[in-house]
């Protein structure tokens, strides 16, 4: 494959990609109801190198972890424990976006190269694996099991 994932994305709107029969997203995005969701995030796999992290976003409302509320946060592979539990807690409907991020330099990137999600959802377990912005795609590069557990 010589074209980058994140220019296929770019020229496509972000339309998923298929690629050896998978189905490739640069994001993951849930609807999520109003009032209080919890989920646990689980790390099943990531590379050493470059450093990889899931960055999780919620539009039009907050995520609680550890007490602490914020718009988003990191779960960086050599800073976060292999699970995590955390809350989406908004007033009205909102959306939660996961994609990942790679740091190079302590320079944090996502969206280049060969950056891509392949989404398999069953029931109430999502599971993303990753690929990073690297020369090849490799969809082990990071995968993550989000588990809804209301």
């Amino acid at each position: 494959m010589t074209e980058t994932l994140s220019s296929i994305f770019q020229r496509t709107r972000g339309a998923p990609i298929e690629i050896a029969e998978r189905l490739v997203y640069p994001i993951f995005q849930k609807k999520i109801k109003a009032g209080r969701s919890n989920f646990l995030a689980r790390r099943l796999s990531s590379s050493t190198q470059p450093i990889s992290g899931l960055r999780l976003k919620v539009v039009r409302g907050e995520l609680e972890v550890n007490n602490q509320h914020h718009s988003e946060i990191i779960l960086w592979t050599d800073t976060s424990p292999q699970s995590v539990l955390f809350s989406v807690v908004s007033k009205a409907a909102c959306e939660l976006k996961i994609w990942n991020v790679w740091r190079v330099n302590d320079v944090v990137q996502a969206w280049v190269g060969n950056a891509g999600i392949v989404i398999t959802e069953e029931q109430r377990v999502t599971k993303l694996e990753c690929s990073g912005g690297t020369e090849a795609v490799n969809f082990s590069t990071l995968v993550f099991q989000i588990e809804c557990i209301d």
